[in-house]
């Protein structure tokens, strides 16, 4: 499922990570460490030095051998991950938001961290849950490869509905073409809870210039179509997605080789 230079780089970033980012405040991203969370995460082997009180006494004695319970540590990196499935990613477009979707979503899982996915469009989202192991990751990504595309693009409502779900600190990834992206910033006001990551899916038509008299025929945007203007929106959606997310903004153009394009996400460093 996942492109075979995206595997490659999966295997060079998680062993890079592991070296270089030691402290949860150093880097993007957060590794796990074991501890007593608020959610369960696993029966394994006790070890010496575990706290006996966290002792599985039931598979204890089913197995003969010690075992403990272990928790999701509060300090475990929570990653939301925004995944546009409106008509306007379609193509090579859409193939390479699912590819950078998928990605991301199998580095944090292989990371300790649990991952939420929000597939957003114009439609009413269904109901989502926290995914922390990569079999329920390429579940959902079978699942989202055989939906079918939506008219138009609710950034407002992708928001609110992970909001409700995790109004805590996390680290998200909105993974589209900023459709319109100008008019949602103006339209509302979001405190910035989270440490948002943009990713810009490029389309070569969004910079093509049309005469007013082609414009007549063709739609410029496959969501906003308009005619009374020989210019797309392209200009004002890129300068508010760069103000919105500052240096944690990437283009990525689908023609050109994506594990290249993707690596800037990984040297950005946080404050703080």
């Amino acid at each position: 499922m996942l492109l075979p230079e995206l595997k490659r780089l999966l295997q060079v970033l998680q062993w890079e990570t592991k070296k270089k980012f030691s402290s949860t405040k150093q880097g993007l991203l957060t590794m796990s460490e074991r501890g007593r969370g608020l959610d369960f995460k696993e029966v394994r082997n006790y070890h010496y030095g575990d706290d006996m009180r966290y002792i599985d006494w039931n598979v204890t004695s089913r197995t003969g051998e010690l075992y403990t319970k272990e928790y999701y540590e509060e300090r475990d990196a929570s990653i939301i991950i925004f995944y546009d499935t409106s008509i306007s990613l379609s193509g090579s477009k859409r193939t390479t938001a699912f590819q950078i979707s998928l990605f991301l979503s199998l580095f944090h899982i292989k990371m300790g961290n649990r991952v939420l996915l929000v597939p957003f469009s114009d439609h009413q989202l269904s109901p989502s849950k926290w995914i922390r192991t990569e079999s329920e990751i390429l579940l959902a990504f079978s699942k989202l490869a055989k939906q079918t595309l939506s008219e138009g693009t609710n950034y407002s409502n992708a928001y609110q509905f992970a909001f409700k779900l995790y109004p805590k600190y996390a680290v998200s990834y909105w993974i589209s073409d900023f459709n319109d992206f100008s008019s949602y910033i103006k339209t509302n006001k979001l405190p910035k809870i989270w440490e948002s990551v943009g990713i810009w899916v490029q389309d070569e038509i969004d910079t093509l210039k049309f005469p007013f008299w082609l414009r007549l025929f063709q739609k410029i945007s496959e969501e906003n179509p308009n005619i009374r203007s020989n210019e797309t929106m392209y200009n004002d959606d890129l300068k508010a997605a760069k103000s919105f997310f500052g240096v944690q903004f990437v283009q990525i153009d689908p023609n050109t080789k994506l594990s290249n394009q993707i690596l800037p996400l990984f040297r950005i460093k946080r404050n703080g």
